[in-house]
Parts: C-alpha cells; structure tokens; sequence
C-alpha cells in the first residue's frame, strides 16, 4: 500500500513510498482510510515523533478485517480513532484515566504508524463508530474536536455567561470557539487581517465577536465589551509567542490560562504576577481522552455545527506535498488528504 513516511527527523526526509500493507493483531482493526486531516502538527513536527513512522492521526475509515478477538464491531462499520492507541495502564495517569498524560504513551503518526495511508491499524479500544450524520470527510474532524472538549468542557468547565477569549482562528481556535458558544459563553475569537476568510468561517457559528488585532487594540475591545476586570479564560491556539503575553493581559483575577497551540520555544513570565493580587491559573491541554471521545460524539449527535466550512480543500494522498504547503501557507483552513 501507499503510505507517507517520515524516515528520520527532519521533515525532508519525509516520502510517499509503498509498504507492507498491514495484519491487525487479536484485539486489533484493519481500517482503510477514507479521509485524513492534515495538522499543523504534521507539517511543522512534534517533539514526541519517533521515525519511521506515517505520519497523521485525524481521520475516518472503514473497518476491513478484524483480528480474531475483537467484538462489538463489524466489516463495514465507519470509524475513527483516538489517538492514543497505547498506553501502559498501570502509572498513576493511567490509573486515574489520564491516558493522555501516560510517560509510555504511542500516539497515533508520532510513535505508531498513522492515517496518511491506505490503511491503517488501530486497537478495538480506541475505535469509535462515526454518527450517522457525518460524513467521512466530517468524520475526519473528530479527533480535533475531541480536543476541543477536552480543553474547553474537561480542562476550563467553560459555563453559561463565562466570557471566553480565543486566540487563533485556525481549526483548533475555531472549532474551540464554536464549542464555548454552544456552552453559553460570551466568546471573542481573535485573528489577523490575513486571517479574515478564516474568521469569516468561524462566524458562522455563532461567536458573538471576531477582533482583527491589526485594526482593533485588543485589550481596549475586551475591557469596552467584558468590563475592566477582563475575561473568565483565554484559550490561546495559535501557538505563537506574542499571543501568550497578549492573552494574559486579558485575564480577570483567578481567571484562567489554557495554552492549546504549540510553541516550540520556551517563554519567559513574570511569575509573581500569578501571586500578588491576581491568583491567575495556568494550565494545558494536551490531545484527548476516551471521555473526551465520547463526549464529543455525544455533542454532535445532538448538534449542529458547520463542519463542512471548515474543510477547504480536497486532495488525493499523491497530492500530499500541495496540502502541507496550502497548511504552512495558511491558505487552507483544513485538507482533505484521500489515500
């Protein structure tokens, strides 16, 4: 089969070459993969990428063959998966169900081969059958929206009437944005000028305000709007570093932090200012778990979000290099890679 290899660390030694296809073991699924997102992750890396390895890990698929001991699944049943398709279950974090914080941890395109292939093997514990009213393409968003739940129901709680700052109109940003609304917060999503397609996307899920901070002062909007004291959270998604200054300005005393984007630098902060006066909390949000998972379904069956919008464009896997290109660039919200 076809698959997308990263052979060393370094992103040039990155190939679409053929390989075995795969044999799922006992309690394990074969899934031909119908669509796979393309991360950001995956055209700028991440520390925890063991080569070789495909890459990729947001998709939907259909179930081929299973191994001898799988049950509760069936040939022909459409799903994704989580991304953590092993973890050691016996360290503290797994005990308490923190499967994504396990120091063993494989994830999917980072330490097990992943979805930028014809087929992908995944284990019967981490598969999720896909609503009925997805499609795969939608289906392929699943997993970003799993972590989305995670940062915005599990991490932050978000309530109705919390005020909500999102820095970063990307998929994550968005999709994050979408879910605080949904949850009855006040939500201002903040982007660029060169940004202003994406927001015009995220608009339409009903986020009460979208900010250019290249035309408005972004912290005389928050105060004019939410009051002096700030915002209840600040998810920052864009990963970059002045954001996470920018964001911490914003915060009501005891308000919180929740960092999504990667940075893949180290920032400087003035500690005492979570101390004297502030008590601000700071905190991450890393991927997704099983509840993320179930919750995340169980939102989008009952919901309705604009998926769709999000999905700009759609390539086939030969076309793989044009669809990192179109991520780097910015010109894509989401690709669509079809192995």
């Amino acid at each position: 089969m076809k698959a997308l290899v990263q052979q060393l660390t370094n992103k040039e030694s990155l190939q679409l070459m053929q390989v075995p296809d795969p044999t799922p073991g006992a309690r394990e699924l074969k899934v031909r993969v119908e669509a796979a997102g393309v991360c950001g992750t995956d055209v700028h890396g991440i520390a925890s990428l063991v080569p070789p390895v495909t890459l990729g890990h947001e998709f939907s698929g259909v179930v081929v063959e299973l191994g001898r001991e799988v049950t509760g699944l069936e040939v022909g049943d459409r799903v994704s998966s989580e991304t953590t398709v092993y973890h050691c279950g016996r360290c503290p974090y797994c005990l308490e169900g923190h499967f994504n914080l396990c120091p063993d941890r494989k994830g999917l395109g980072s330490r097990a081969d992943g979805v930028f292939a014809e087929y992908v093997i995944i284990p019967q514990h981490t598969a999720h059958r896909l609503p009925e009213t997805l499609t795969f393409e939608e289906g392929a968003l699943l997993e970003p929206f799993a972590c989305a739940v995670h940062g915005v129901v599990e991490q932050a709680m978000i309530k109705d009437q919390q005020t909500v700052c999102v820095l970063g109109p990307g998929p994550l940003g968005i999709l994050v944005s979408w879910l605080a609304a949904k949850r009855g917060a006040r939500v201002v999503l903040v982007g660029k000028t060169e940004d202003r397609k994406r927001m015009e996307t995220a608009g339409r899920g009903g986020i009460e305000y979208l900010v250019d901070i290249d035309q408005t002062g972004l912290t005389q909007f928050v105060q004019e709007t939410f009051g002096s004291y700030g915002v209840d959270a600040v998810f920052e998604c864009s990963g970059a570093l002045g954001a996470v200054y920018a964001g911490l300005e914003l915060l009501k005393k005891r308000g919180l932090f929740l960092q999504m984007g990667i940075l893949h630098r180290p920032v400087e902060l003035d500690v005492d200012r979570f101390l004297f006066g502030s008590e601000l909390v700071l905190t991450g949000s890393r991927t997704q778990k099983k509840s993320s998972w179930e919750q995340a379904i169980e939102i989008l069956t009952k919901e309705r979000f604009p998926l769709k919008a999000l999905l700009t464009h759609h390539l086939s896997l030969d076309d793989w290099q044009e669809g990192f290109a179109l991520t780097l660039n910015r010109q894509a919200i989401k690709v669509i890679l079809k192995p």
